[in-house]
């Protein structure tokens, strides 16, 4: 059956045919005859990759599935929380990627509200959080201090942010131009004098370990793992790299520290 795409924001999204009078991305369209005809331009992307809200198409087979890469709460760094715990409180904060939630709590204890953001996808699957089968949507319904948005959301949103969290995000994007509407994104929702705490990592034993997989291979900066929930990508991003894409996305470096194979970046904006 064919389908039809258009843009909104970086990220493409596909209606069938008789499928609704709305898309995925919540965007009203029109029928005509058997075809729906978008209400927004359609462009095409910067670059050869398509992607579909976190979803990044490398090739014809291959689609990177970014909340493929998202690890529990169990399994939140205690060097970080550590660093979150100092931070002084302010009035509002956003955790770009939130992923399956794991500095949630931590994050809240630092503002009055907290946005979280990532991909509808992982916003609303039913995954196991906190102990209990539900999704990210469900479990935030009716909390007055968290607020959820998918990432195109996020784009459209007008509120700007004193503080902002992007940990352990840049590195599961595979593309290089997308790393950078990331950061600029980020940038734009943050106050004057606004400040993002980035983290990625630059060295890690597990990818080692896991580069050398039958099911693994290189791709730019990472690779790819091919297993049951589809393709994931695992990146390593030089300190000196990161501090490069964050500058040139118009940000000042405050400072940055090293640990245990993870880079701390602290960038204001201007």
């Amino acid at each position: 059956m064919a389908h039809y795409k258009w843009a909104v924001g970086s990220c493409w999204y596909r209606c069938w045919p008789f499928s609704s009078h709305f898309c995925s991305a919540g965007v009203s369209v029109v029928m005509q005859g058997q075809r729906l005809r978008p209400s927004l331009p359609t462009r095409r992307p910067r670059h050869r990759f398509e992607i579909l809200s976190m979803h990044y198409k490398i090739s014809r087979h291959v689609v990177v599935k970014t909340e493929n890469a998202a690890k529990p709460a169990t399994q939140s760094s205690s060097h970080l929380n550590s660093i979150l715990r100092r931070l002084p409180q302010v009035e509002s904060s956003f955790d770009y990627g939130c992923g399956k939630l794991r500095y949630r709590d931590v994050l809240l204890e630092t503002t009055e509200t907290l946005a979280i953001v990532d991909s509808e996808v992982q916003l609303s699957r039913q995954q196991t959080l906190k102990g209990q089968k539900t999704s990210i949507r469900d479990i935030e319904r009716r909390s007055n201090r968290v607020a959820v948005y998918n990432d195109v959301e996020f784009i459209g949103l007008k509120q700007r942010f004193d503080r902002g969290f992007c940990i352990n995000v840049l590195s599961v994007i595979p593309v290089y131009a997308k790393r950078a509407e990331v950061i600029e994104t980020i940038r734009s929702k943050l106050k004057r004098d606004g400040t993002c705490l980035f983290v990625v990592q630059y060295r890690n034993s597990d990818f080692n370990r896991m580069r050398n997989m039958p099911n693994a291979q290189p791709v730019r900066d990472g690779f790819l793992i091919d297993s049951l929930r589809g393709y994931s990508f695992y990146g390593l991003i030089r300190p000196e790299r990161l501090q490069s894409l964050i500058e040139r996305a118009g940000f000042l470096v405050r400072h940055m520290h090293l640990n245990e194979g993870s880079a701390y970046l602290c960038a204001i904006r201007k």
